[in-house]
């Protein structure tokens, strides 16, 4: 029998799949406590969030399940950000992007209320230590964008056609 390579190669492969799997469970533990957290977050309004993004391990949005709350939570090094906007008080959408040498260094959400000449800025990316290429969050902020542009109703969307 073959027993000495045998257990060198469930040896070596114990050496290769465990990191994977430490890593694993360790951004599923992360992005556990998020969901956690935007849901105490929308546990204040009564709601649950049923839908959510998630990404760098410091963001996530997500909307309630009755449709009428967007919930936003990101964690930065210096501040946790909260932000909470009901879907039938936004007016309008974009996305706003800075550019510097034909490269994102920061993507934003912005949403138009009705009943106030501010808007809620959401931050979905921006250059810093952490953060220095752009990944999923192009892909999530047009999601997001396309969500909300779907709930607002067509005589608002027409105002902003022109």
């Amino acid at each position: 029998m073959d027993i000495p390579n045998t257990i060198i190669g469930t040896i070596f492969l114990l050496v290769l799949i465990l990191p994977i799997i430490i890593v694993n469970r360790r951004i599923l533990k992360r992005r556990q406590q998020f969901v956690d957290k935007i849901n105490e977050f929308a546990a204040e309004d009564q709601k649950k969030v049923s839908e959510f993004d998630t990404w760098t391990d410091n963001t996530i949005i997500g909307i309630s399940d009755d449709n009428q709350m967007l919930y936003f939570v990101r964690n930065t090094a210096d501040r946790i950000s909260k932000t909470k906007v009901a879907i039938s008080d936004i007016k309008h959408c974009f996305l706003k992007e800075r550019k510097e040498s034909n490269r994102i260094v920061e993507l934003e959400f912005v949403i138009e209320i009705n009943s106030s000449k501010d808007a809620v800025v959401l931050e979905f990316f921006k250059v810093d230590d952490k953060n220095f290429m752009m990944g999923e969050e192009m892909r999530i902020a047009n999601k997001w964008h396309t969500k909300l542009l779907e709930g607002i109703p067509k005589s608002k969307e027409l105002l902003y056609s022109f």
